[in-house]
């Protein structure tokens, strides 16, 4: 072979060994014996450096999140929303607690009914007394003392539903945190707040109630998918 010819060849040779190399660690693959990657991923990468008017703006990642500074609030974290109002409501209208209420309010029952006898009894025994009897002061301080002690058991029995209601909606809102606990973990969400759906209904028929339901609700504007309540509900079993 003559010594031009070889010259063509090894330049043929050398320039398909190059395609080859180009090929193998060009854009959209990786070096010789590692994963290929899509043509427009970048990184591996410890840092990204933006430049800004303002300064430079250094993004890293931070236990699975993008961080923006050094300090632990610079982070970009995920949010979800739960209608706090609405299942606290289906919560305290399981039988778990509505059979404690219901208990109460036949006691409660049962004892009107027992007072009621009373006065009754009362009204047909001194039913001839007038103010002009000689025995109606007596009379009257007695059913006086009646009607207190009435009051007084209506205040306390009043007292009693209240605590037990203050009781119920602590339990119903432990419950609903730990679902959501549950379902944020799960979903990888940082962040839930509570809202109520602006296009639900107002349950209001005087102004100060429209204008809690307004204060209600927290959000005026939001993506869809942040309401993971369908998913919570789930959990709790609602």
């Amino acid at each position: 072979m003559h010594r031009i010819e070889r010259i063509v060849v090894h330049v043929v040779l050398l320039a398909v060994v190059t395609l080859l190399l180009a090929d193998l660690e060009g854009p959209g693959r990786a070096a010789i014996g590692d994963e290929p990657r899509p043509a427009d991923q970048l990184g591996p990468a410890d840092e990204v450096l933006l430049r800004g008017e303002a300064g430079d703006l250094t993004l890293s990642n931070a236990k699975g999140r993008i961080a923006f500074g050094t300090r632990p609030t610079e982070r970009v974290w995920s949010i979800g929303a739960v209608n706090v109002p609405r299942l606290l409501s289906s919560l305290m209208e399981a039988d778990r607690f509505g059979e404690a209420r219901t208990e109460l309010q036949e006691e409660a029952g049962e004892q009107n009914a027992a007072y009621e006898a009373r006065f009754e009894a009362f009204q047909e025994e001194h039913a001839d007394v007038t103010p002009e009897s000689p025995e109606f002061p007596r009379i009257q301080a007695e059913f006086q003392q009646m009607m207190k002690e009435y009051q007084n058991w209506q205040q306390g029995t009043m007292a009693v539903r209240q605590k037990l209601g203050a009781e119920q909606i602590e339990a119903a809102y432990r419950e609903l945190i730990e679902a959501v606990d549950i379902v944020a973990e799960r979903r990888g969400i940082d962040i839930v707040t509570r809202f109520v759906p602006t296009g639900d209904p107002f349950q209001a028929d005087t102004m100060d109630l429209a204008g809690e339901e307004v204060r209600r609700r927290g959000f005026l504007r939001y993506p869809d998918q942040i309401d993971i309540t369908e998913a919570v509900a789930e959990e709790l079993g609602l």
